[in-house]
């Protein structure tokens, strides 16, 4: 039986063991990193725990909805079975909620409410020099001009706020402060639980370059990156991103890209040697069958 349960209902204990078992669980479904990018969220849940959807939601004129939260690429149905049905927890879905707009996984395949296809990039990290034979020609090319420029790998890495500093300045106009805020929270609590990472790269001891990585179940997730005016002419980038690839600690690891459909990432992406991946947007919109009647 799949039950709407209120998220001060919830055993986040159940929850968390069931994303970790799931044979799709991800980052963006733990606990913790829902509470910080939803104001509010509550769930579906089959029986105890043996699949559970998280809901966030909001409320706008006394209406509420459900869209995806920035940071959460991919929320759906998380589940132990093959047997799971999606749109069994779609339609499960309180009519209370006259609006929904929200990414599944990339293993929850199509709905029968499915809006959009989306598009990601995936990599299995194994062995360095089998990973640089499938870099493209242009991404080669980037990180040997790094390397005569001269790009360093920094042993200072930025802390979250010189990393939030230096991203505000590149993303000004792109992401408000809230965005930033918001980012720079996620930073902080998974640097202090060890579920992320910082590494920087420099030119003549001083960043210009940064990746963050969220770190879960032999899952690499590329949340964000920054790099300045003058990484940027160096292609610190890319041989910063090379570097954290050659790294023996990540054999064996998934190195999610997170995106993009915005066609020039998707194409770095791909030129490390990243597969396609797709998961899908569904759209449920009460509201326009009320406006209508």
């Amino acid at each position: 039986m799949i039950s709407y349960i209120r998220h001060k209902e919830i055993d986040f204990q159940k929850w968390d063991t069931c994303i970790s078992h799931a044979v799709n669980g991800n980052i963006y479904a733990t606990s913790w990193h829902l509470d910080l990018v939803c104001k509010n969220w509550d769930a579906l849940i089959l029986n105890d725990y043996e699949a559970v959807m998280p809901l966030p939601w909001g409320k706008k004129w006394g209406l509420k909805y459900i869209t995806q939260p920035l940071f959460c690429q991919q929320l759906g149905v998380f589940h132990h079975s093959k047997n799971i049905i999606v749109d069994d927890f779609l339609t499960s879905i309180p009519k209370s909620f006259l609006y929904i707009n929200l990414n599944l996984n990339v293993h929850n395949g199509k709905s029968i409410f499915t809006f959009k296809q989306n598009a990601n990039f995936e990599l299995f990290i194994n062995e360095h020099q089998h990973l640089r034979e499938k870099y493209s020609k242009s991404h080669l090319k980037n990180i040997s001009k790094a390397q005569k420029y001269p790009v360093e790998i920094s042993t200072q890495v930025d802390s979250p706020s010189e990393y939030l500093a230096r991203k505000s300045k590149e993303a000004n106009g792109f992401m408000t402060k809230d965005q930033l805020m918001m980012e720079n929270t996620i930073i902080k609590k998974a640097l202090s639980e060890s579920k992320g990472e910082i590494f920087s790269a420099s030119i003549d001891g001083k960043n210009v370059s940064s990746i963050f990585l969220l770190k879960y179940s032999k899952r690499l997730t590329l949340l964000s990156s920054c790099t300045d005016v003058k990484g940027k002419k160096a292609s610190a980038y890319f041989f910063l991103l090379d570097y954290i690839l050659s790294l023996e600690k990540f054999k064996g690891y998934i190195f999610d890209f997170e995106g993009s459909n915005i066609s020039g990432i998707a194409q770095r992406n791909k030129g490390f040697g990243a597969e396609l991946t797709n998961y899908y947007t569904v759209k449920f919109n009460f509201l326009e069958r009320i406006f209508r009647f």
